[in-house]
């Protein structure tokens, strides 16, 4: 491992993104570390450096704008280096810079029939969701139906999708999962969480309610 990769490394596990940042804008370097990063064996660190891509878009969209088609083609069985933490690391560039992905939700539908990237494209629709409100809200009949996969981690990631979108019409699809007990894991807030099925499925249900709420309040109008 490079001195410059075992560094970048080092700041992921400890969850300090800002250093990351500062690197990338004096060693354009950065970004194929991070990006090689994308395929840790650790679980935490491959996440980390998908919220690092994020902030990175945000802060020097300049540089992250060559690894856009670069993730978009590692999802094509053509490129022979699938990797499944592609499409959250999409996610993430176009919740943080939307202007750098003109077309991203619904290619990420396509990705729905795939297991192997089925979670982290429904993660990468839930990231989405706040800049891309229309386009999310199109998919939402596609996402709610992963819910009745019988593998909980899929479940609970179009929970999570779901929830982040606050469509009404996913009400009933997540409201079948009340009674799943099983604990599926998701990167939220930096972190790996892990509860049960209910739990991801109630808090999104919480968040539908919040966006229905939201809005039939009373506009106050102006004068």
């Amino acid at each position: 491992m490079s001195a410059l990769r075992r560094s970048v490394r080092v700041r992921l596990e400890r969850g300090e993104f800002a250093p990351v940042l500062e690197l990338a804008a004096a060693d354009r370097r950065i970004v194929r570390v991070l990006v090689s990063l994308l395929y840790d064996p650790d679980e935490l660190v491959r996440w980390r450096a998908v919220s690092a891509l994020g902030h990175l878009a945000g802060a020097h969209p300049d540089l992250a704008q060559p690894l856009v088609t670069r993730l978009y083609w590692s999802l094509n069985d053509e490129s022979g280096g699938i990797g499944w933490m592609s499409a959250p690391a999409l996610g993430e560039i176009g919740r943080r810079a939307p202007r750098l992905l003109s077309q991203c939700v619904r290619p990420l539908v396509r990705y729905l029939d795939e297991p192997f990237l089925l979670p982290g494209a429904l993660w990468a629709i839930g990231r989405l969701a706040p800049a891309y409100p229309a386009e999310t809200r199109e998919v939402v009949p596609e996402v709610a139906l992963r819910c009745v996969s019988t593998d909980p981690t899929v479940r609970a990631h179009a929970a999570f999708a779901l929830g982040a979108v606050g469509d009404g019409r996913a009400r009933s699809a997540l409201t079948a999962l009340a009674d799943d007990e099983r604990p599926a894991r998701l990167y939220e807030g930096g972190r790996l969480v892990t509860k049960e099925v209910r739990e991801w499925a109630g808090e999104a249900l919480s968040r539908l309610q919040a966006a229905e709420d939201r809005a039939n309040e009373p506009h106050t109008p102006r004068h």
